[in-house]
């Protein structure tokens, strides 16, 4: 087989690899807040929406044409106007700044779920993701976002990345470790779902041909040497374009589908190799951003493809939660998919809401109605009355079927009265067409039955009959065609009824699994917040919560009324759409929109509105801030110069006015500051303490139970192999790991959901409202200072500065937002910390259990350990505590840093605006400046105009409203009110802080007609 074409390290696509690895194909953006369709808004609500962000992607389009021909205008004359520079500068900055939405959602559903189908469908495509990759492929990550080649030839592309050398020894080293530790007698070549057989199956994928007896006492890197062609792939990347998708699908099934070789190839598989595989498709759905990552389950023996699936979970944006509906509520979806642990995950990230989490039923084609019937109907008035309606038509049938059997039978007789009546005439005429000598006895001319003739014409007597027969045949010959087309229409309602019927059991169902869903959803909750309460007490804590907290809790309650739950069939869209063309109609599907595919698409599409809206915004109000610069300088003519004193005196009044702005900046970020590491320090590090008491104390019975639980010898050594974590072909789960890690998070998941969902958002809101705040006395402050300016200079440039403030106000909760953003990500990654540093205290005695064999090998591992456990747990939870307090210590300086740099820019921007206003004035135009400027103007005031036109005029004005610096306000945190009067907001000061603010007499209208005000429509 011919090697494909790769790049190995320290080769020139050595840097496009790292690129792949770190997922970055082009800059780009990636949302960590839900879009507001989310939350249950219905279909008008999302569209409104969307018109909205399409407003805004128009204006960021037709402001890089405005920027675009601007260049083309001054880059000739910066040295005479070094205006011009600073312009270009600012172009540059805001052109390189354009991000690309990435909105990760994760797709996490049991083996035979449906999930490769239900993606086939939402990108409208037969077959691109190969039928048995997602199931087959349980430890590959499978990405599929939008293809950006407009290259016919490459309409699908993939690129498949593969494990590094050392996570291949790795994993061997697991994997002959397995082999050397099969049960007596077990032939590992059948694949029995032993660990065994698992092992020798993946080994035999690479190195086919091999045997047991070969692989006895090899070591990983023998083995290595030994396998041809592995070295050239690993730590590489492929890839791989197709015109079309079926053969795109074979060809990429080669390297990610583990059933694909045949029995007698003995060409290499690499699917062992993979880490993951990313697809490139133009879907629609995907067109704006949107990814989905089918995320397998974690606890793969390959630490390398394990590691890569748990940096997904943390960076998702979403996760869609994939189940079969006949299995939905039975095994309690909603809990067991989404596993304690999880569960607990969700909570402390801030996600456990309608918001990240969707659920979707699918194979909702495959029903059976009669269950659903005697289950729902009572309850159910439109599936009464369709039923109702089944019995009626039922009853016209059989009535019409036996009206139909009537005239059958009627029919039947007449016929054989016809038959006897023509035998009679037959008889008779070769009576009369007999020889005469021939004689014959009345009996003989007589048939059986037949009545003696009374004259010499018998046939006469029959005409009558035979006329009335042949009259009545046909009129029952015409009632039965009658009744045969009416039975015929009377079974095609009934047909259609039946269809009915199943449309309706369907929607019953789904609605159904919808309820119990939000149910076990909710109670999922509850359960987990109880299972995180230390002891009995802990309901009268729960009782005793502060309002915030309170209203923290209601807030999520509410959330999961409006979880979103779709019930779909692919197959049914898939077949109504015209593919699978060999597949039968499915029933139950009136139209394509029935199949619920269609809404998830839109739903899917609709997602990423939220993060396209923060990127438009974010250009939009940089480049609004440039458009007004422009805008003043065209529509102002040659100021005059200022003199040395005034230039003097306006520096001195401009440098304390600056002064005032930095030491109120400064404040507020001291009271933020001063609030964060409060909050920290009352509710995170007394926790820390009480994580180490609790976990101490119930790790030896948490090891115990262990101990105690019926787990085989086989088993325990596959999990102390594996450092803990073990899952198996039976889709049992081994979490040792999460076992002495439980009572560590159960103690601190409140506090931490507290502290980084609901206190540290309202710690950023109110330091962003300071800073608005401020901005706004600055403005009132130093209008007295433009207008000496304004005055001196004869232009109305410096007053037209004021209608930047707007901007530089939405600028400012921007940063602010991203600090909090920064602070949310960073806390994920802290309490995920924890996981690997446990595995690391425990690593010691999975290494040392790894080694028992023989007799009584079960029991010695067992003792060792419980005996770890005794002697270093106390360590071990202590160490786990220190990390999290070292970490949040760095995080807070980090937090410093971001909130300081939110001010920052905004006093930079303040002072060279201003300062390069003063210093341009001070040379007054001559004769050929003058003329150049008039034409600059005259230029730059048709690009303005058009740029007008194009956006529309008053759609733009950014609101004097203060937002959240999230757009998902969750319920401010009472206790994090600051005393310092200062640091007191009320709208009393909004009102008169920004009173002359938008004052149209001073130029400031310029704010009304540029392109971002449309996230207020």
């Amino acid at each position: 087989m011919s090697q494909p074409s790769t790049s190995q390290k320290g080769e020139p696509d050595a840097d496009a690899a790292a690129s792949l690895r770190e997922s970055g194909v082009k800059p780009e953006i990636i949302d960590d807040s839900a879009s507001s369709v989310s939350e249950g808004a219905d279909l008008a609500t999302a569209q409104y929406e969307s018109i909205t962000v399409v407003r805004k992607e128009n204006a960021v389009n037709d402001s890089i044409l405005f920027l675009g021909k601007v260049e083309g205008i001054v880059a000739g004359h910066t040295a005479m106007f070094p205006e011009f520079k600073t312009w270009q500068d600012q172009t540059k900055q805001i052109l390189n700044g354009i991000k690309s939405p990435r909105v990760l959602v994760g797709v996490l559903g049991y083996t035979g779920s449906g999930k490769s189908s239900l993606i086939n469908a939402l990108i409208d495509e037969e077959m691109v993701v190969p039928a048995n990759a997602m199931r087959a492929s349980t430890s590959v990550v499978t990405e599929i976002s939008w293809n950006d080649s407009d290259d016919p030839e490459k309409a699908f592309r993939a690129e498949i990345e593969f494990i590094s050398e050392t996570e291949w020894k790795e994993e061997m080293d697991v994997l002959l470790d397995d082999l050397k530790n099969a049960t007596k007698g077990e032939d590992v070549s059948v694949k029995s779902g032993s660990q065994a057989s698992t092992a020798f199956a993946k080994i035999s994928a690479v190195w086919p041909g091999v045997t047991l007896s070969k692989l006895k006492g090899m070591t990983s890197q023998e083995l290595f040497d030994q396998i041809d062609g592995v070295s050239n792939i690993l730590d590489c990347h492929l890839e791989i374009a197709k015109p079309k998708a079926k053969p795109f699908s074979r060809e990429i099934s080669k390297y990610i589908d583990s059933n694909n070789k045949q029995k007698s190839s003995n060409e290499i598989s690499y699917w062992p190799l993979v880490r993951c595989v990313r697809i490139y498709t133009k879907a629609e759905i995907l067109r704006h951003g949107l990814v989905l990552v089918d995320l397998p389950g974690l606890g793969d023996s390959n630490t390398g493809r394990t590691q890569v699936a748990e940096n997904y979970s943390k960076r998702l944006t979403y996760v869609w939660i994939v189940a079969d509906i006949v299995r939905a509520i039975d095994d309690q979806v909603a809990k067991d998919l989404m596993g304690k642990s999880f569960r607990r995950q969700l909570l402390m990230d801030g996600k456990y809401d309608d918001k990240y989490v969707t659920f979707i039923m699918t194979k909702t084609d495959i029903i059976n109605n009669e269950e659903v019937i005697e289950s729902l109907q009572l309850r159910e008035k439109n599936l009464k009355d369709i039923l109702g309606r089944e019995a009626d038509i039922l009853k016209d049938i059989q009535d019409g079927q036996q009206a139909l059997a009537r005239k059958s039978l009627k029919l039947k007789k007449i016929k054989r009265a016809l038959k006897l009546l023509s035998s009679n005439a037959e008889s008779t005429k070769a009576d009369s067409s007999a020889p005469r000598k021939r004689k014959h006895s009345k009996e003989d001319r007589r048939g059986d039955g037949d009545q003696p003739s009374g004259d010499s014409k018998p046939m006469d007597m029959d005409v009558p009959s035979k006329r009335l027969l042949t009259k009545k045949k046909a009129h029952n010959a015409k009632a039965i065609k009658m009744l045969g087309k009416r039975l015929t229409g009377l079974k095609l309602i009934l047909k259609s009824i039946r269809n009915d019927i199943k449309a309706a059991c369907t929607q019953a169902r789904s609605r159904y699994t919808q309820e119990h869903l939000r149910m076990d959803f909710e109670n999922g909750l509850r359960e987990l917040k109880q299972d995180i309460s230390d002891d009995a007490n802990d309901e009268k804590q729960l009782g005793n919560e502060d309002e915030a907290e309170s209203k923290h809790l209601v807030y999520r309650r509410g959330l999961t009324e409006q979880l979103q739950i779709f019930c779909v069939s692919s197959k049914g869209y898939q077949r109504l759409c015209g593919r699978f063309k060999r597949d039968p109609l499915p029933n139950g599907f009136g139209t394509i929109k029935d199949t619920c595919i269609p809404k998830l698409q839109e739903y899917a599409a609709a997602s990423t509105l939220t993060v396209r809206g923060k990127i438009a915004d974010s250009f939009l109000t940089e480049s609004n801030l440039l458009k007004l610069s422009i805008k003043s300088w065209a529509e102002n003519v040659s100021p005059n110069s200022l003199s040395a004193s005034q230039t003097d005196k306006l520096n001195e009044m401009l440098g304390e006015k600056l002064e005032t702005l930095h030491k109120t900046f400064s404040h507020a970020l001291t009271v933020a500051i001063s609030r964060i590491r409060e909050i920290i320090m009352t509710e995170i590090l007394p926790t820390l303490r009480s994580c180490i008491r609790v976990s101490t104390e119930k790790a030896e019975e948490a090891c115990k139970e262990l101990m105690n639980a019926d787990t085989s010898y086989q088993t325990w050594k596959a999990i102390c192999r594996r450092f803990g974590k073990f899952n198996n072909k039976k889709n049992a789960t081994y979490d040792w790991i999460g076992v002495f890690l439980q009572p560590f998070w159960g103690e601190l998941a409140q506090p931490w959901d507290k502290v980084f969902n609901s206190q540290m958002q309202s710690v950023h809101d109110r330091y962003a409202w300071n800073l608005v705040r401020a901005i706004r006395v600055f403005s009132t402050d130093i209008r007295p200072l433009l207008q000496s300016m304004s005055e001196a200079s004869a232009s109305k440039s410096p007053i037209d500065f004021l209608a930047k403030i707007p901007y530089l106000e939405k600028r400012t909760r921007t940063a602010v937002s991203g600090s909090l953003s920064s602070a949310q990500r960073q806390a994920q990654e802290i309490h995920r910390l924890i996981e690997p540093r446990i595995q690391h205290h425990m690593r010691p005695v999975y290494e040392k259990c790894s080694q028992e064999s023989k007799i009584g090998a079960l029991g010695r591992m067992k003792e060792h350990l419980l005996d770890h456990i005794k002697k270093n747990n106390k360590v071990m939870y202590n160490d786990s505590s220190d990390l999290l307090n070292t970490r949040l210590n760095k995080m807070t300086t980090n937090l410093e840093e971001l909130l300081k740099e939110a001010h920052s820019q905004t006093s930079h921007y303040l002072r060279t605006e201003i300062r390069n206003m003063i210093m341009w004035a001070i040379a007054k135009d001559d004769e050929t400046r003058e003329n150049v400027r008039k034409t600059i103007r005259k230029e730059l005031t048709i690009q303005l105009d058009t740029l007008e036109v194009a956006l529309g005029r008053g759609t733009s004005k950014p609101t004097d409203r203060f937002l959240s610096v999230r757009t998902e306000t969750k319920p401010d945190d009472d206790s994090s009110e600051d005393n310092d009067e200062d640091d007191d907001i009320s709208d009393d000061s909004d009102s008169s802080d920004n009173s002359d603010v938008g004052d149209n007499s001073d130029g400031s209208e310029e704010a009304e007609s540029t392109g971002d005000g449309m996230e207020d429509s």
